[in-house]
């Protein structure tokens, strides 16, 4: 990460007041503030780690995925009793993305449930969204199996089928 004195300056003034505000975190506070102000590059990059970026693609992607399992939810509700058996309902539940490998798809998913209201009927579960294994490749199989259903809202068994072993 590159910072111009100014900036650093300014990150410096701010860790420096975040010590000082609290005080059971004040070690970590003060070393990043040395760490800025002695401009340590190797150091340097653990500052940026905490800010991610998600490329609109990519925020539209996840936003499909979510749309994806509000539909197989929808859909299953509007299949007969008998129909239902035939769809294991545990597998509609969006269980969101690997914290380990896949970051920042959680925090997004995590703001546009909690921040932005969408989906707020997802079960966080006991994982909040947290899958524990990377789950976007199988996503996105899924997703263009579903994309290329007819009717996405009105989903026959076959065509859960057919997204859920994708």
């Amino acid at each position: 990460m590159e910072m111009t004195n100014a900036q650093r300056l300014i990150l410096s003034n701010q860790y420096y007041l975040m010590s000082q505000l609290d005080p059971e975190n004040s070690c970590k506070y003060k070393r990043l503030q040395t760490i800025v102000e002695r401009g340590y590059e190797l150091n340097m990059k653990e500052l940026s780690k905490h800010f991610g970026c998600l490329h609109k693609e990519d925020c539209n992607e996840v936003i499909d995925i979510l749309e994806m399992y509000h539909a197989m939810q929808e859909s299953y509700k509007n299949l007969s009793a008998e129909q239902q058996t035939d769809v294991d309902e545990r597998r509609l539940h969006f269980l969101g993305f690997d914290l380990s490998t896949e970051a920042e798809l959680v925090h997004y998913v995590r703001f546009l449930i909690d921040s932005e209201g969408m989906y707020t009927h997802f079960d966080k579960e006991d994982h909040y969204f947290n899958s524990q294994m990377p789950m976007l490749d199988k996503y996105r199989r899924m997703l263009k199996t579903w994309k290329d259903c007819p009717r996405q809202y009105h989903l026959s068994t076959s065509e859960f089928c057919q997204i859920l072993c994708s």
